[in-house]
């Protein structure tokens, strides 16, 4: 079905495709395609992802909607002439298909698609440690930031051994965070997880401030947990939230335009002994892009905050750490 969807889009003008691929992109297809998302790129690929089951059926309601009724009706004569020969489980749509693979007990057998079970995942049984710093003075509304995170802590079981640091001076940040991954390296216990929360105010170039505006740079506080300095989070998640400006732009958004990227091959001989890289297992979360300021509202805290107490709150533990925080 894929080599039918690439065929027909072929056909279609750079400025068709545009249109067809904005008539795509929502949850569902949105009639009023804007003609001038030139370069927009209607990739079978990503077509075939999200409609999955009926991506053809869907491309000849976005071809009617550009016009190209021709092409239309191609891709629907071709796919008549293949389905003469197709299965009967090949010809359901894909919302037949979905109801009746949930209904089907042996599909999950049968799909190719990993177990979820079977994935490789981090052993979260053992001890989970955090450190949460954040800068109250100048940054109203801090305080239920540190609510929400405490609050999550608590929910998640995340001990605190150092305490926290809470409104301290530049000078004092590096010096808590060493202290804190002291004890994670001296700890009995062992470690399932290393969550740090930054909250404060922040400049380019990596850094983030104390209340006396004295800095600190994020790349210092990075290699105090990496495989050399932290040996004890060897191979141990370690995941970084950072609410802090990054610069001073202010970003007022723009219409999406989707581009699909192909990653390039990379040759290399691979080597039989096994070794770390000296950063590794990094999650790093940034309220902001590079260059751009952070929101925070003075009442109900900073936006990124409030947005993961929404979706944690919505999901829980049933997403990957990643999927909670896409969202």
């Amino acid at each position: 079905m894929e080599r039918l969807v690439q065929a027909a889009l072929a056909r279609l003008s750079e400025e068709e495709r545009a249109r067809c691929a904005f008539y795509l992109r929502g949850p569902q297809p949105a009639r009023g395609a804007r003609a001038e998302l030139r370069g927009a790129d209607g990739s079978p690929a990503q077509l075939a992802q999200r409609y999955a089951g009926r991506a053809a059926e869907v491309l000849r309601e976005a071809l009617d909607d550009v016009g190209r009724r021709d092409v239309r009706e191609a891709l629907a004569g071709q796919e008549k002439a293949g389905a003469a020969a197709a299965p009967a489980a090949v010809l359901r749509t894909g919302e037949q298909q979905t109801r009746n693979q949930t209904s089907d007990t042996s599909f999950k057998g049968r799909t190719e698609q990993s177990d979820y079970d079977e994935l490789d995942t981090y052993d979260m049984s053992k001890t989970r440690v955090a450190f949460l710093m954040c800068v109250t003075t100048g940054r109203r509304g801090a305080e239920k930031d540190i609510e929400v995170m405490n609050k999550w802590f608590d929910k998640y079981r995340f001990e605190t051994p150092s305490g926290q640091c809470i409104d301290p001076k530049g000078t004092e940040i590096l010096p808590a965070l060493e202290e804190f991954r002291d004890q994670i390296n001296q700890s009995e216990d062992e470690i399932s997880c290393c969550l740090i929360t930054l909250m404060s105010h922040g400049r380019s170039h990596g850094l983030i401030q104390g209340k006396d505006r004295d800095t600190v740079d994020l790349d210092d506080i990075f290699a105090l947990f990496n495989n050399i300095q932290c040996p004890k989070l060897q191979e141990k998640p370690k995941i970084f939230i950072i609410q802090a400006c990054r610069g001073g732009k202010e970003d007022h958004g723009v219409e999406e335009i989707e581009h699909e990227f192909k990653e390039a091959d990379c040759t290399c001989n691979l080597i039989a002994v096994r070794r770390l890289p000296t950063a590794s297992d990094y999650y790093v979360v940034y309220s902001t892009q590079k260059g751009y300021v952070s929101l925070r509202n003075t009442e109900k805290g900073s936006r990124m905050i409030e947005a993961m107490d929404e979706v944690f709150s919505e999901q829980g533990m049933k997403w990957h750490i990643g999927d909670l925080f896409t969202k």
